[in-house]
Parts: structure tokens; C-alpha cells; sequence
């Protein structure tokens, strides 16, 4: 078998295996877990979400290297090649389950997304001789398009929401036809597994296009204020969740989460803030017994438990509880304008809602096409996700996309510091200028070396050794020698590093970390992604 016919081969298995996956953890943890918990009695559906969000923080503490991020995990995996680590997955997806099955008002969508990325960047690195390294990156571009395409049952949406999710203003050029194969073989696996049943369901009926165009308008500009809140109260949420302790935030979260179910069951008799929420609220969306009071108290209950959620550090994505407060936006103004219960006004809602706060507006429409099939809704949703995306800015959901696709050392101009440093230990000041030689011969990776007492406090340039040894003889130290150059944070961008040396008119800075300690050294070389091997040689050539 030729490379290319592999390469296809490779695609289709490895969106066999993440729809065979993704089938199952849908199973067990929707099917099984969550809906065990709906059907609970109220003190049990009470109780074990605050379980939860003593659990995944406490396990997550303990793994150490394991962050709640997954979505978000796959966009910084795609810029930085760091994020889906096959040895994480099984901790990832353990306190995913954690999460969900004790009711977190998160999505299943992130666990198929990271799964997806992580399989197919395993499998690039397992055979770069045959698959090449640049199909490393399409890999995981395909292996996400999998993920989200099988959960939803949406081949379409997943391909695009793969290639729109790493940029807010641009879409990836890498893995269209690997993540084509990759979401149709997914989709088939998944369904075979556990039916096709839609996600979102309503009746077909008659549309007029003044209400197409008046909804569409509407809920493009009221789109874009809900998801601007959403994405405020979600980065929010997961700060709260970094910066503040465990004993101020799980009392507030245990309150809000406690409050929101109560209410919620006096309204509408179900648990609607338990877990994902789509099946339910989309019953109530379509129920014309359910008052406008109802369902506005549910938008802001829902807001309240996911942020509630994601600050206890849940495990799991925002695309499902975007949809949510999508369908409610839109159900609150079909009931204000007194429009009929077409379902138009929910898929629009969800539609620009989804595609402003997530900055994945053709795969916000697709996955309206594919989940209701509804064709007559693609043209409203697509204006007003067009509204609701221009009124966004630069404001995202996902803390990891890039505005645009860049140039290389644009990229790396990005990243932080500590992406584009040498490591390289620091020198103590009493360290003789004699005893940096024969520490580093006569080809050292970097032009310079950081010097540290207590705390950092200047940059020895190696050309300046041999004029120190020199003018101070052979006792001559580091402290001595050194210029008192600026250090910049490891987490400062390396474009802060790139000013510093180009002010101070030096090859090198040094980079600290918040103790004021070095960690490294940003060069020129460094800085334009040579590797050490590379460094000695350019610096070097022609010895």
C-alpha cells in the first residue's frame, strides 16, 4: 500500500475509534450516570453536585499536571503542539465523568474533542516516517473534527468547528479532506452504536419571511450582548476558579447551584440545571405551556450553575451551554414578540449566540442545519450570526485562539517567553570568568548567561569574557563582569523580549520566573525556533 492510500486509511480508522469512544462515554455518562441523577430524589440531586465540586478539584490537586481545560486544550495543542498528551486523556475523561455525572452544568463536547485531538496526535507522532510531520498537525485537526462530529451526530459541524476554533477571525487551512474522512467515519460509528436520533427536534410549519428577517435582525444584535455576558461570566468563572481558594468559592458555588435546582423544579417540575441540559430545555422551549418568566429565570439559573460549575474547576466544554442559553435567548423573544412556536426564534437565538461567543459562526450555522433539519432556518441564521459576529470584537469564549493565521515568527513573537527560551542554569556572581570557559568551551548555545544571587541580578555576555579577563586577570568573576541588563517574566510575551533587546541593544535577555529567579535565556536564535543543534551550528559555520 502506497503512503497516500495509508494516510486515507489512517483517517478513516481514526474516526472509527473516536466515534467508537465518544458512543461510549455519551453512554455511560449521559445515559447512564446523569439520567440515574434526574430521576434521583431532590436531596440526592442536591447533594452530589456539591460532591463534585469537592472531588475534581481535589483530584485534579492531585494529579498536578492535569488543568481543567479540554476544548481549549485542542486550540493550544494545535498552536503549540503542547495541551493533548496521550498520558493525561484517561485523568482528563476521569474527572469529565466526575463532573457530568454528578450534575456540572458543563458539556460531554469537550471530552470528544480532547479525545479526538489526543488520538490523532498519538498517532502522528507514533509513525512520522510514514504519516510526515506536518500530517502530525492534520491529524489532530482531524481527530477533533471526529470528536465533535460523532457526539452530535453533525459531520459537517464538526469539520468546520475544528477548522474555524483555533482563530477568532480566520479558519485553519490544515486537514479539510483527512477531517472529512475523519467526521463521516465517526458520525457512522457513533450511530450504529446508538441511533441518529436528532439533538434538536421541532415540527415543521410555515415561516413568513418578514418573521424570518425580523428574528434574524433581533437576535443577531441581542446575540451578540448574551454572548458577550456569556463569555465574561464563563472567563470569569474559570480565573475565580485559578486565583481564589477552595474554602470561599465551594460555599458559593454549593448556594448558587442548591437555589438555582429549587427554583427551577417550583417553575417547570424538572431539574433543568442539572448537567448538559439540552434535552431538557429544548422539551421546554418547545412547550407553549411554559410562561416567558419561566424562561428567562432559566437563562440566568443556567448561567448561574455552569459559572458555578467552571469555578470549581469542572471538567468539561461551553459549546452545549452556549447552545442552552442560545435556545432560551431565542424562546424568551419568540414569546415577547408573540411570534409563533415555529422553533425559528430558539435556532436563530442558538445560532448567534454560539457562533459570537465561540467565534465559530459557519459551524454555529451547520450545526443548526444538521441537528434540526431545518433547512428553511439556514439563511436567518446565517444573518444573524453575520450581526452577532461583527458586534463581538475580539472577545472569545476560548482563551486560547489566535486572531489570524501568522507567520512563524509572528507565532512565536506570541508566545510566552518561557515558549522560546534556552534553558540554561544561571551563573552565581562569585563564578570566575575562567570557570564559565571551561564550562561551556568554545560553543555555547547562548550569547549570554543570567547571573543570580538571591534573586536575579544581570546578564554575563560571553564577548565581553575574554576583554574582562583582560583588563581583571584570571580572578575576574561573573558579578564583575556582568551588564545590568532588564529580565522579562517567563509568562510576558517573547515580543516583550524582543523590545528589551533591541533597546539595550544586546543578543540576549535573561527570563525570570515570579520569584525574580532565572529560568533562561531568550536569543535572537531562539527566538526565530532554532533548536540548540541548529544554534551551534549557525553560529559556528565554517569551523
Amino acid at each position: 500500500m502506497n503512503t497516500g492510500s495509508l494516510r486515507f486509511v489512517v483517517y478513516v480508522v481514526l474516526g472509527i475509534v473516536v466515534g467508537a469512544i465518544v458512543a461510549f462515554l455519551e453512554w455511560i455518562t449521559i445515559g447512564v450516570a446523569l439520567h440515574g441523577l434526574i430521576e434521583s430524589p431532590t436531596w440526592m440531586q442536591i447533594l452530589l453536585p456539591i460532591v463534585g465540586f469537592i472531588a475534581v478539584p481535589l483530584l485534579l490537586r492531585q494529579w498536578n499536571d492535569v488543568t481543567p481545560a479540554l476544548a481549549d486544550a485542542y486550540i493550544r495543542s494545535y498552536h503549540t503542539g503542547q495541551g493533548a498528551e496521550p498520558v493525561k486523556l484517561p485523568k482528563k475523561l476521569f474527572a469529565s465523568f466526575i463532573t457530568l455525572a454528578s450534575g456540572g452544568a458543563v458539556g460531554l463536547e469537550g471530552s470528544a474533542v480532547i479525545t479526538g485531538a489526543t488520538l490523532g496526535q498519538w498517532t502522528g507522532d507514533r509513525r512520522p516516517d510514514v504519516l510526515g510531520q506536518r500530517n502530525r498537525l492534520v491529524l489532530v485537526v482531524a481527530g477533533a473534527a471526529a470528536g465533535v462530529a460523532s457526539l452530535f451526530k453533525a459531520p459537517a459541524t464538526g469539520v468546520l468547528f475544528a477548522l474555524e476554533s483555533p482563530y477568532r477571525r480566520d479558519i485553519s487551512r490544515q486537514g479539510l479532506i483527512p477531517s472529512l474522512l475523519a467526521a463521516a467515519s465517526a458520525y457512522l460509528t457513533f450511530v450504529l452504536i446508538l441511533g441518529d436520533d436528532r439533538l434538536l427536534s421541532f415540527e415543521p410549519s410555515q415561516v413568513t419571511l418578514q418573521d424570518e428577517i425580523l428574528a434574524a435582525v433581533l437576535l443577531g444584535f441581542l446575540g451578540a450582548g448574551a454572548a458577550r455576558l456569556l463569555v465574561w461570566a464563563y472567563r470569569w468563572a474559570k480565573a475565580t476558579g485559578r486565583e481564589l481558594p477552595m474554602a470561599v468559592r465551594l460555599p458559593v458555588a454549593a448556594i448558587g447551584t442548591t437555589a438555582s435546582l429549587l427554583i427551577v423544579k417550583a417553575l417547570v417540575d424538572v431539574p433543568a440545571t442539572l448537567g448538559p441540559g439540552a434535552e431538557i430545555v429544548t422539551e421546554l422551549v418547545r412547550d407553549n405551556e411554559v410562561a416567558l418568566g419561566a424562561i428567562v429565570a432559566l437563562f440566568f439559573l443556567r448561567l448561574v450553575v455552569t459559572t458555578s460549575s467552571l469555578s470549581m474547576s469542572g471538567v468539561g466544554g461551553v459549546f452545549i451551554p452556549l447552545v442552552i442559553q442560545g435556545l432560551l435567548l431565542g424562546r424568551a423573544v419568540e414569546l415577547i414578540v408573540g411570534a409563533d412556536a415555529s422553533g425559528l426564534y430558539p435556532v436563530i437565538g442558538l445560532a448567534a449566540v454560539l457562533g459570537a461567543a465561540y467565534r465559530t459562526p459557519l459551524a454555529a450555522v451547520m450545526f443548526v442545519a444538521e441537528t434540526t433539519g431545518r433547512a428553511e432556518f439556514v439563511i436567518p441564521a446565517l444573518i444573524a450570526t453575520a450581526i452577532s459576529q461583527a458586534l463581538m470584537g475580539d472577545r472569545s469564549v476560548s482563551v486560547g485562539q489566535r486572531g489570524e493565521r501568522q507567520g512563524q515568527l509572528e507565532r512565536r513573537l506570541d508566545e510566552p517567553a518561557s515558549f522560546v527560551m534556552i534553558e540554561l542554569e544561571p551563573l552565581k556572581p562569585e563564578t570566575t570568568l575562567l570557570e564559565v570557559i571551561d564550562k561551556y568551551g568554545d560553543r555555547p548555545i547562548s550569547p549570554a548567561i543570567a547571573v543570580c544571587g538571591d534573586e536575579y541580578v544581570g546578564l554575563l555576555v560571553l564577548h565581553d569574557v575574554a576583554m574582562n579577563i583582560l583588563e581583571h586577570g584570571p580572578e575576574a568573576c561573573a558579578g564583575d563582569s556582568m551588564r545590568e541588563f532588564p529580565a522579562v517574566k517567563e509568562t510576558s510575551p517573547a515580543l516583550e523580549a524582543a523590545l528589551l533587546m533591541n533597546e539595550h541593544d544586546t543578543a540576549a535577555v535573561a527570563v525570570v520566573n515570579e520569584k525574580n529567579i532565572p529560568v533562561g535565556i531568550v536569543s535572537a536564535m531562539s527566538l526565530a525556533g532554532l533548536n540548540s543543534s541548529a544554534i551551534e551550528a549557525a553560529t559556528h559555520k565554517g569551523d
